[in-house]
């Protein structure tokens, strides 16, 4: 018998993990389906809670909500966003999603690397090298 040449899953019958140190819990739908070129997942939000303020170096993300209320934080601006509301995320930019409601989000990062391509931001809020004309940031590959 050949080969699919494609992949599909249902979102339901991912199973929900819960990732140390996130709030939402995750569907892992990348780890799911293997896709080459891009790194999908369905992440659920209880009411409340928040993404960690975050940036990539090299990985654009697409954020579809699927079910919920939600606010973005991406960069100096904040956007509400409903039910079927796409926003696409530069690379650089610190962006925290936060759910006014408990609700679900599609996010496609493309191109797919490794955890190490997000940057985070240290307890105090600030970028990781801010202040410091001599370190111009944690860009790890």
């Amino acid at each position: 018998m050949a080969e699919q040449p494609y992949a599909t899953v249902s979102i339901d019958d991912l199973e929900l993990r819960e990732v140390e140190g996130i709030e939402p819990g995750l569907r892992a739908v990348g780890y799911e389906l293997r896709p080459e070129e891009s790194r999908p997942n369905v992440w659920e939000y209880e009411a409340g809670e928040s993404s960690r303020r975050h940036r990539h170096d090299r990985q654009e993300e697409v954020y579809l909500v699927l079910s919920g209320r939600f606010e973005l934080a991406a960069g100096d601006e904040t956007v509400p966003l409903e039910p079927g509301d796409v926003v696409v995320v530069p690379p650089d930019t610190w962006r925290t999603l936060t759910a006014v409601e408990a609700g679900r989000v599609f996010v496609y990062g493309a191109p797919p690397v490794a955890d190490d391509d997000t940057v985070e931001t240290d307890v105090s809020g600030e970028r990781p090298g801010e202040g410091d004309a001599d370190d111009p940031g944690d860009d790890r590959a």
